[in-house]
């Protein structure tokens, strides 16, 4: 019996020493699972959402900028559409309203293409300069809305003038009622250079003030067949030098982004050499973004766009049969709403291309005088990073 108890008392002695020895072995065992998970965590590959898949490049000019020495080239087309019916104001206007205003045409639709190459250098993390050369095509249809035009133009015919004022004045086509003629024009327009100064930069927010100059390199002395000038919004180039100044700020965290912007065009001359000049413009717009993966983000925008009249005249022969041919006839207020998409494409290393691209839609219009409202817009963009 004593011998049983010894032994027994030597197991419980035994048992009692090991089970610190065990506990010690479990408490190892999950240290190095735990070591090697927190290795595998630390291993895995950051998601990494790009800040420019959170801008609205494709719609703004100048809306980013770039590390010092980095270059970046870019080919950007816009269209714009309208058509329907004239409008004044938010009203709008039967043919009979735009015929009972003096007009004997109207503008049915009309489209512009500008194609825009973006140049852009960074000398520094502050600084980044762009050049931005531009392409402008207008097709606009014209209807003929007087139904007393048909005998007018069969008198013209007979006295050899086709309706048409040639001395200097004021003239325009006579087009029968319901006749549509489609005209076009294209060109070089102007040519923005601009500098952008850093004025901000965390990891959540940035900001940026850009002084932009637009070159008058596009025409203004487009002509018709007959000799007189086109409508004055066809016009591929401003004619004047245009100051533009303008304040951009944009915020990031994680997969959500957001920015604002603001800017304003000023005409730093009175008048072109054709006599006239367009009015100044004001621009604002808000975006918000999501990366919807680590290579696509989508962005709604909304912008405001404020245009003044144009001032000035035409200073040799030109029309007046429509309101396209009237400078009170221009400007106004649009509210856009913006939806679009950025995309890097899977090829080119660490710096991919992007492709951006935005349609946007007038949800308010308040136009001067008598206009052919907006109906779409347009805008895709490529660019690539060195």
């Amino acid at each position: 019996m004593k011998r049983f108890q010894a032994r027994t008392a030597c197991a419980l002695i035994t048992l009692a020493c090991a089970t610190p020895a065990l506990a010690d072995d479990n408490i190892a065992i999950e240290n190095d699972a735990a070591a090697t998970a927190s290795v595998a965590i630390a291993e895995a590959p950051p998601i990494v959402v790009e800040p420019t898949l959170m801008h609205p490049s494709a719609a703004l000019m100048n809306d980013h900028m770039h590390d010092g020495g980095e270059f970046m080239v870019g080919l950007r087309w816009m269209r714009e559409n309208y058509g329907g019916a004239n409008q004044s104001g938010t009203k709008k206007l039967t043919d009979a309203d735009v015929l009972a205003a003096g007009y004997t045409v109207r503008a049915s639709d009309m489209t512009m293409d500008m194609v825009m190459l973006d140049l852009m250098y960074a000398p520094n993390d502050d600084i980044t300069l762009m050049v931005m050369p531009m392409w402008m095509r207008h097709e606009m249809t014209m209807l003929g809305i007087d139904p007393m035009a048909g005998m007018d133009h069969d008198m013209d015919d007979m006295d050899g003038m086709d309706g048409m004022d040639m001395g200097g004045g004021h003239g325009g086509h006579s087009m029968g009622y319901g006749d549509t003629m489609t005209h076009s024009v294209e060109g070089i327009s102007d040519t923005l250079v601009s500098a952008s100064y850093r004025l901000a930069r965390t990891g959540t927010f940035n900001a940026h003030a850009t002084l932009g100059v637009w070159v008058p390199t596009g025409s203004v002395s487009k002509r018709n067949a007959d000799g007189s000038f086109v409508h004055y919004g066809m016009q591929p180039g401003s004619g004047t030098w245009d100051i533009e100044p303008a304040v951009t700020v944009s915020g990031q965290n994680g997969s959500f982004g957001w920015g604002a912007q603001g800017s304003y065009k000023w005409r730093a001359e009175d008048a072109n050499t054709s006599g006239f000049a367009f009015g100044d413009v004001a621009k604002a717009s808000g975006w918000a973004s999501y990366a919807l993966t680590p290579s696509v983000g989508a962005v709604a925008r909304l912008g405001w766009e404020h245009e003044g009249a144009i001032e000035g005249h035409y200073n040799d022969a030109h029309n007046h049969s429509s309101p396209s041919d009237i400078q009170g006839n221009y400007g106004g207020d649009t509210i856009h709403l913006g939806l679009g998409a950025n995309a890097l494409l899977p090829f080119g290393g660490a710096k991919r291309p992007q492709l951006s691209a935005e349609a946007a839609f007038p949800l308010y219009q308040d136009l001067n005088g008598i206009q052919l409202p907006e109906d779409w817009r347009l805008s895709v963009s490529l660019s690539q990073a060195f």
